[in-house]
């Protein structure tokens, strides 16, 4: 079931980012969020997960592999498909990110369910909610920079 879970989840992922690309451009600020996720996603995860080992993915032995291909398969796709529908005023921008949020808790905990991810000592609650708030406010404020830098 994990492995249907997470190769399943890459899938669908996919499909979805090739449809948003039909309605919204990807754009270089868009592109450059995508790049600076798969350094941000592998280095957090291989800190937490291999380093502190606080989580694996799968199978211990091999959550290495995983680990890479969630990092770039799966979590830079998630940070465009954000970006690329991010609303310009703040009170929309914090709806939209909370639902995000709870999105991805609802992935994780369906992640737990399936084996795909196994906590050794990561707690869901406070630390995965406390580490989306983070990763949305960095990704937020970064593309909102780049959004003024660059002109495409």
């Amino acid at each position: 079931m994990e492995y249907g879970f997470f190769y399943g989840s890459i899938i669908i992922l996919w499909i979805i980012f090739i449809i948003c690309m039909r309605f919204k451009p990807v754009t270089l600020a868009n592109i450059i969020i995508g790049i600076t996720t798969i350094a941000y996603s592998l280095l957090y995860e291989i800190l937490l997960g291999e380093y502190f080992d606080l989580y694996y993915y799968i199978k211990n032995n091999q959550s290495i592999l995983y680990i890479l291909l969630a990092g770039i398969f799966v979590y830079p796709i998630l940070n465009i498909i954000y970006t690329l529908f991010l609303p310009k005023k703040i009170k929309p921008i914090l709806i939209y990110t909370g639902l995000w949020i709870i999105a991805m808790l609802i992935f994780e905990y369906l992640s737990l369910l399936t084996k795909t991810v196994v906590f050794t000592g990561w707690r869901m609650f406070p630390w995965s909610p406390l580490t989306y708030v983070l990763t949305y406010l960095w990704v937020y404020l970064f593309y909102r920079y780049l959004e003024k830098r660059i002109t495409d």
